[in-house]
């Protein structure tokens, strides 16, 4: 079933959300290093019921990939894709994220530097090298030839990066966990084919029924899970669905951020968006605090109560872009995210390729005095723009990359 969300090829309220996630992951991350800084600008543990804005940029982040979903789906569709075209270009872009994502966990932490081969900045900025060949976007103009080999060459690449891997008593790579990266590609993959699923066979209201609900039974599926995965031992299929930790609560919320963006952009409900988007914001925030009331707020456990509380401060915050934007037309300022919006990917890495850099050459690029307080806080910020400003400058010299 056609179901067009826009004719236009990217939507500036969609691309600023984005842009302003970025520059806040890119902030938090380099703040993360910071010491002395107050509680409400770090991540909360895991057993603290509660969340920050810092809890709030990863399921931001799942809730943009949401959005975006109809439109990248319609324009593969508008190409003369099929919907089995189209599922094989989700999981190529879920396997690519996974990949990338645990090749950034193992760089962080499980290795053994005495063990090394080479060190291991120096593997993480060849990791990254490696990264680029193989999903850049190339010029028309280059030959086919050319960019195959480049892209043969960084999976190459890897695989002697993933044989160079050496973890304490001579293990390998592991999936630790599947990193930031891994999590987004395992939600987009389950949202992106249940959506693809609806897609082809219900209608726009039907079909957002149906991913309401399933939105939410993926949050409560994750809920009953995690409190009887103790007596789940006798049966394979829920003890692997519990294994999954918090994947259904991230795909749940990549799912609610299709929800808003079919709310906002599906031509069926132009006529009546603000009542369905109050209607919509209304709900999730009822189900937020109801959801608490058994379910504590908890980030790294990805609780039902954290997963509804983030899509209900998303919701509030796209709300508020889209009026900027669309509303008031105060556009002027939004040419400040331009680089994130567009080549997030690259944004996103760019620091760690700055930071295997400076290890490579020993040089600590935060200065003493930036360690800690308001110093380290003004740093971050300024590192975020640095890195804004980088992302925009190669953006403009032709570096995009794209799974």
């Amino acid at each position: 079933m056609n179901n067009p969300v826009s004719n236009a090829n990217r939507v500036l309220s969609i691309d600023v959300f984005r842009g302003i996630i970025i520059f806040t992951m890119v902030f938090v991350n380099e703040l993360a290093g910071v010491a002395d800084i107050p509680q409400w600008m770090k991540h909360l543990p895991a057993d603290v019921d509660g969340m920050t804005f810092v809890d709030l940029v990863f399921p931001a982040f799942l809730f943009i990939v949401g959005m975006s979903i109809p439109f990248a789906i319609q324009a593969r569709a508008n190409k003369g894709d099929s919907a089995l075209e189209i599922f094989k270009h989700i999981a190529l872009r879920s396997f690519g994220l996974m990949v990338i994502g645990v090749f950034m966990v193992n760089a962080e932490s499980g290795y053994d530097a005495a063990a090394m081969s080479i060190s291991m900045p120096l593997w993480t900025l060849l990791m990254f090298i490696c990264v680029l060949l193989i999903w850049s976007n190339y010029p028309k103009t280059l030959s086919p030839a050319i960019s195959l080999g480049a892209k043969l060459i960084g999976v190459a690449g890897l695989l002697m990066l993933w044989w160079l891997y050496q973890g304490p008593d001579n293990t390998g790579m592991t999936t630790q966990w599947w990193g930031i990266l891994g999590l987004i590609g395992w939600a987009y993959l389950l949202a992106g084919s249940l959506f693809l699923i609806t897609r082809q066979f219900a209608s726009p209201a039907t079909q957002f029924f149906t991913l309401a609900v399933t939105s939410l039974g993926l949050i409560v599926l994750f809920f009953v899970l995690d409190k009887n995965k103790a007596d789940l031992a006798d049966v394979p299929v829920l003890e692997t669905l519990a294994g999954f930790n918090g994947n259904h609560t991230h795909a749940a919320i990549v799912l609610a951020g299709v929800i808003l963006s079919q709310l906002f952009y599906l031509p069926n409900f132009a006529t009546s968006k603000l009542k369905n988007y109050s209607i919509f914001t209304g709900v999730v925030c009822a189900l937020a605090f109801a959801s608490w009331q058994v379910s504590p707020i908890s980030k790294i456990w990805a609780t039902p109560s954290w997963a509804l509380f983030s899509v209900f401060f998303c919701c509030l915050i796209f709300g508020a872009v889209y009026w900027l934007v669309d509303v008031k037309q105060q556009r002027r300022w939004t040419a400040f995210f331009e680089p994130s919006a567009t080549n997030p990917l690259l944004v996103y890495i760019l620091p760690y390729i700055v930071l295997s850099l400076c290890g490579i050459f020993g040089f600590y690029l935060r200065p003493e005095f930036f360690n800690a307080g308001v110093p380290g806080i003004i740093w971050s910020l300024l590192f975020a723009c640095v890195i804004m400003g980088i992302g925009a400058l190669l953006t403009r010299m032709g570096l995009r990359v794209k799974l």
